[in-house]
């Protein structure tokens, strides 16, 4: 009975994990990894200002604060078949909205971006890593995960360039709908597959230990109410914060090529999602092995060096090759937040704080990281608008690409300043 039952939960493990590959891609892969193809394509359509339209990603990272939060509750009160798949059916309809848009639409923007925030941020933040997590065991969770995640840059390599395709042949408003039916596809897994919990079906989660149902040992590090209120922790939070302003450009990058190149380069354009997105995809394999050998602080300062002189070359390229090459260097920008962020708490507190749990649902972040966290989706969901401003400002990009290279100056400049009150905070109070 036993094999029975380990064989069946494997095979539901698995199951769940083509589900979260499907759910990255096709969710957060078209909506946010993908929105390049429409920054380049929708705005000059429908005859509204870049800094009007770039208004629904504001909109949309700030409601997915609230989002993650919700999730906490209404998954393990109504489950996450129900959840998820409502909120699905309700991104498609976002999505949808968007064909109606004409030069009027102000306040519609910020509205569809604000409920797309509110149900992504329940599926595409929160309800993969609580899934995996609930399916796999410690053994095997982080290389499942992993290949999980990353399927947000494959959808997001892939799908710019079907979306540009379509929309020069059959209007931009067929991109929408494809989007729309692609997040439809989550549905087949999130109906028939997804469980929050599987005990609930008699079942366990695959690759577990025995020990893993027994209570969690106590980890060394500095305790929460000891790190937060301190220099350090203000210092990695701006830090932290300020790095989440370069993922900004990613929805820019499209357009930008576009503005060098001219209106004949989009389909081009959208190839540059590939190179960014296969950028991203190398520095996350690469730099979690690289933590390990030369240390985050090390790891950081390589990622924001790269990211620097790609802002530059960024703000002087004027050929397509010039072009591809720094967009897949800059790509490498967003390990800073998958990689660096949770690896610098870790590194300036310790793991003692880990054992906070931010959601009773899930216990993947502590309170720290969830700060932090929350200071990232912040700066990221301000950085569209600034930079569609400065370019309806100056009708060129090159000027939001030097201040993002400022920016990306003093985020590193705070995050390596941010170690000398650190060390003292953990001299005092580190707990084994």
């Amino acid at each position: 009975m036993s094999t029975d039952i380990d064989a069946r939960s494997k095979k539901r493990a698995m199951l769940v994990f083509v589900g979260c590959c499907v759910m990255q891609a096709c969710g957060l892969g078209t909506v946010l990894n993908s929105s390049s193809a429409f920054f380049a394509i929708v705005p000059a359509a429908v005859g509204v200002d870049m800094g009007v339209f770039a208004m629904w990603i504001t909109c949309y990272g700030i409601a997915a604060l609230f989002g993650t939060f919700f999730a906490g509750i209404l998954i393990p009160k109504f489950g996450a078949r129900i959840v998820i798949s409502l909120d699905v059916v309700v991104t498609a309809l976002c999505v949808v909205a968007f064909t109606f848009a004409d030069a009027s639409w102000t306040w519609q923007f910020m509205a569809i971006g604000a409920v797309m925030g509110l149900t992504g941020g329940m599926y595409f933040l929160y309800a993969t890593p609580l899934l995996m997590g609930a399916w796999f065991g410690k053994k095997v969770l982080g290389r499942y995960l992993g290949i999980a995640q990353l399927m947000s840059g494959v959808g997001g390599a892939l799908f710019p360039l079907v979306f540009t395709s379509l929309s020069t042949v059959m209007g931009w408003q067929s991109a929408y709908y494809l989007n729309a039916i692609l997040l439809l596809c989550i549905l087949f897994f999130s109906l028939t597959v997804f469980c929050e919990d599987p005990a609930k079906i008699g079942l366990h989660a695959f690759g577990a230990e025995e020990d893993e149902m027994g209570e969690s040992k106590s980890l060394p590090g500095v305790p929460l109410k000891f790190a937060l209120p301190t220099l350090a922790f203000v210092l990695l939070f701006l830090g932290c914060m300020l790095s989440a302003f370069p993922g900004s450009f990613n929805s820019f990058v499209q357009a930008n090529a576009v503005e060098v190149l001219g209106p004949e380069a989009l389909i081009f354009s959208s190839t540059l999602m590939i190179a960014l997105q296969v950028g991203y995809i190398i520095a996350s394999l690469v730099g979690g092995i690289l933590v390990d050998k030369i240390g985050v602080r090390w790891l950081t300062v390589i990622l924001y060096a790269i990211l620097i002189v790609c802002y530059v070359s960024f703000s002087m390229a004027s050929t397509e090759l010039a072009l591809m090459v720094t967009a897949f260097f800059f790509g490498m920008n967003n390990a800073i937040v998958t990689i660096s962020v949770p690896m610098l708490v870790r590194s300036h507190f310790g793991e003692k704080p880990y054992d906070k749990i931010l959601s009773y649902a899930m216990k993947a972040y502590d309170k720290i990281l969830s700060y932090c966290m929350m200071g990232v989706g912040l700066c990221g969901s301000m950085g569209a608008p600034v930079i569609g401003i400065i370019f309806d400002m100056t009708k060129t990009y090159s000027g939001s690409f030097l201040v993002g290279a400022v920016i990306a100056v003093v985020a590193i400049a705070i995050i390596l300043l941010s170690f000398v009150p650190a060390k003292k905070v953990r001299e005092a109070h580190w707990e084994a």
